[in-house]
């Protein structure tokens, strides 16, 4: 159980360390379980942007 109990004061210790940064970051993955989840989304959303990348700039205004 301390090691539960250490949680919370580890996660304070990072935002702390983070906030102190010049250019902290606009999102921060708490634990590895996390940072697994937020690569596997930016994967799928790399992947969405690439099959329609010829696609989004046929879209842009036309001077005529």
């Amino acid at each position: 159980m301390a090691s539960m109990e250490a949680t919370p004061a580890k996660l304070a210790d990072a935002l702390v360390r983070l906030a102190g940064l010049e250019e902290p970051p606009a999102r921060f993955a708490a634990g590895a379980d996390a940072v697994q989840t937020l690569e596997t989304k930016a994967r799928t959303l790399l992947a969405q942007a690439a099959a329609h990348r010829e696609l989004s700039p046929s879209l842009a205004y036309d001077e005529d």
